[in-house]
């Protein structure tokens, strides 16, 4: 069964059952310029109608309309960015009251489980992050664990969020998921997958199969997902920034996404215009490669990589 209702700028589609089961909030495009997400919920819109088992699915195909109109990562006229503003501020600038017209729709669904969709860049493996419970909570342990369950049944590497003091000074509890974990107890995961700007077919494929893996791991479908040709293997990884660079230049990197490195390998070199190297960055520890930026002349201190490394 089908159905929609709409609070300010915010579509949702309800997919039921039917039968009982946990309510799971499926979210997408609170970065406007990532599209990867929409085409997801609309092939999962119609997947759905057959593959659901049980309990019912909420789909949000953009949290943040004007962005996707625009192109534009921030809601326009206010950048500052909306995945770090949850619950919002219903008296606060544009985007605190949009943040907090979405956490009113979002949270009045009562879910048992959220998963929203991003994308890192064009030069990234697909994964799945885990948000960290960094607020007193007695029940903190069990929802993580959870919110492992799902990320490891999208058939993604799965990566544990920056260590808790990253965690909380790049303010991720506020981030939609992890104010849903920190604030509600809510189950997260963030899927990551694909190239922004475009509905890319491929990302969106591997994306939605990840999602039906997800909605599998919850008793919903019947469709666990395959591990990912570029999975990392077993044990538990976390995400962290790679090395910064000491001087602006052009970004050449070494390594690319999935590449394994081992503590003082050279994952990138600065270069100046005239090809001179300035220099060499080398990692702390051992790990793997994540994600690339989308940049070829980068400034000082800025990050050359997002990497994976075990998990503490």
């Amino acid at each position: 069964m089908l159905s929609s209702r709409s609070a300010p700028a915010v579509p949702v589609i309800t997919l039921q059952s039917g039968l009982p089961g946990p309510r799971v909030l499926i979210t997408a495009g609170v970065h406007g310029d990532e599209c990867v997400g929409v085409g997801v919920i609309f092939s999962l819109l119609e997947l759905l109608k057959t593959e659901l088992r049980a309990g019912l699915v909420f789909l949000a195909p953009s949290l943040n309309p004007e962005g996707l109109r625009r192109g534009t990562r921030c809601l326009p006229g206010d950048e500052r960015d909306l995945n770090r503003l949850f619950p919002g501020d219903s008296r606060g600038g544009l985007a605190d009251r949009h943040a907090a017209a979405v956490w009113e729709e979002l949270r009045d669904r009562r879910p048992d489980a959220l998963i929203d969709l991003h994308t890192d860049s064009c030069a990234s493996i697909p994964y799945a992050l885990v948000d960290r419970c960094v607020r007193p909570r007695a029940d903190a342990n069990l929802i993580e664990e959870r919110a492992w369950a799902l990320a490891e049944g999208s058939g993604f590497t799965a990566l544990a969020e920056y260590p808790p003091d990253l965690y909380r000074r790049y303010q991720l509890d506020r981030s939609l998921t992890g104010a849903m974990m920190n604030l509600l107890g809510v189950p997260t995961v963030t899927l990551e997958c694909g190239p922004r700007r475009l509905l890319d077919p491929a990302a969106v494929e591997e994306a939605t199969v990840a999602t039906l893996g997800a909605l599998t791991a919850l008793g919903l479908c019947r469709r666990p997902a395959p591990r990912h040709p570029s999975h990392l293997g077993p044990g538990r990884f976390r995400r962290d920034a790679g090395p910064r660079c000491a001087a602006a230049g052009v970004l050449r990197p070494l390594l690319g996404p999935g590449g394994r490195f081992a503590a003082g390998d050279a994952l990138a070199e600065i270069r100046g215009l005239e090809g001179q190297r300035v220099e060499r960055l080398r990692a702390a520890e051992s790990g793997v490669v994540i994600a690339l930026p989308e940049r070829g002349w980068v400034e000082e201190g800025a990050v050359v990589a997002t990497v994976a490394l075990p998990a503490r």
